[in-house]
């Protein structure tokens, strides 16, 4: 058993992980859902097992077949989009009458961009959009009655079919962007259009959920046959140290002091790696400190009315931000279905009576 952990570690620090295309036979698969820790995960679960990340693609089920353990990095659905909007925007956070100047200067993903200068007034779209009456146009499809192109272009980035229901087109077929007449703006080329779609479908995570790494049936149903795991942002640190003690009891990873020991025998005569290098990736962490004194009341400085407007925290009292929330969160629905149902496959996860996923820790008895 020994002579296989060794084996294992050393395949591990020789090649790195595996991301993307070609998952390995044996490897731990990490399902990396865009603006999650899922870096954090890779970066520290590759330092003691054979480790292949599937990020910016949908799991096939070939992807599974050999996995001892299948790690789905997961995050509040609302969260993630919140992440995922300001990741691209010109805002970044910044004071609000930067981000809409900066929003307003080309750049690639301006068809957005130039909607929505912060993710406030990209959830305001959300909420009017699904407000709108619906007209029925044909047997099975409706469409809002006299929406705006920029409410139809967001309520595109959060459906569940990509876009194709509000668009008639799935964003990320970008090849056909002259079908995207509803969301034209007369200073923008065909080129440039096409150019923005190219760059939102190729890097975006903004409409790239759990749902969107899922959506083939048969991934699903391969899903339920294998050890799954969930690592959830909030916790991602006790998540991810919970998967490798897993592994760890299967003879599937090596310990803190193995892995130190045997990568620092591949190097003699070199500077030795300490114990400190294996610990979990603090500088990748999600901040958990407690920020509700930022938020400020009735009178909030400029800083704190950009946290408002670009952050919308979750501790946050203002109504617009708690209404801006609960639209995204309308809107994302079938996101929170997804990560229930994957909950019942889980090992370390449980859904509660009030249907809210908890940590399980049986497994470990």
């Amino acid at each position: 058993m020994r002579a296989k952990r060794l084996a294992l570690v050393a395949a591990c620090l020789a090649a790195a992980h595996k991301k993307d295309y070609h998952v390995q036979k044996g490897d731990v698969v990490v399902i990396h859902v865009g603006k999650t820790c899922g870096g954090s995960v890779v970066d520290y679960v590759s330092k003691f097992t054979k480790l292949s990340e599937i990020h910016l693609r949908p799991v096939m089920p070939s992807d599974l077949d050999t996995a001892p353990l299948v790690v789905v990095v997961v995050r509040d659905p609302v969260d993630r989009v919140i992440s995922a909007f300001n990741w691209h925007s010109a805002n970044g956070g910044r004071p609000i009458k930067a981000a809409i100047r900066e929003a307003a200067s080309p750049r690639p993903d301006s068809i957005l961009y130039h909607c929505f200068a912060t993710v406030g007034a990209f959830a305001d779209a959300v909420g009017a959009f699904a407000a709108r009456p619906r007209v029925k146009t044909g047997k099975h499809k409706t469409v809002a009655r006299n929406a705006t192109r920029c409410e139809l272009l967001a309520a595109a980035f959060l459906a569940e079919d990509d876009g194709a229901r509000e668009l008639g087109l799935a964003i990320a077929d970008y090849n056909k962007v002259e079908t995207f007449t509803q969301v034209d703006f007369k200073n923008l080329t065909k080129e440039q259009r096409a150019g923005a779609f190219e760059r939102l479908s190729s890097h975006e995570h903004l409409s790239r959920g759990l749902s969107w790494y899922l959506t083939k049936r048969e991934t699903r149903e391969a899903l339920k046959k294998k050890n799954l795991w969930m690592v959830e942002t909030a916790d991602c640190e006790k998540d991810t140290k919970g998967a490798l003690e897993w592994l760890r009891r299967q003879g599937e990873a090596l310990d803190e002091r193995e892995a130190v020991d045997y990568y620092n025998s591949l190097r003699p005569g070199k500077k030795q790696r300490a114990q400190r290098e294996f610990d979990f990736p603090k500088d990748h962490q999600v901040s958990h400190e407690n920020r509700k004194d930022k938020y400020g009341g009735a009178m909030r400085t400029p800083e704190q009315e950009a946290v408002l407007e670009t952050k919308l925290p979750a501790d946050s009292t203002d109504k617009r931000v708690v209404r801006r929330r609960a639209a995204l969160a309308a809107a994302l629905a079938y996101e929170y279905e997804r990560m229930n149902w994957l909950v019942g496959f889980s090992i370390n996860y449980r859904v509660d009576g009030e249907g809210v996923p908890r940590p399980d820790d049986s497994w470990k008895r």
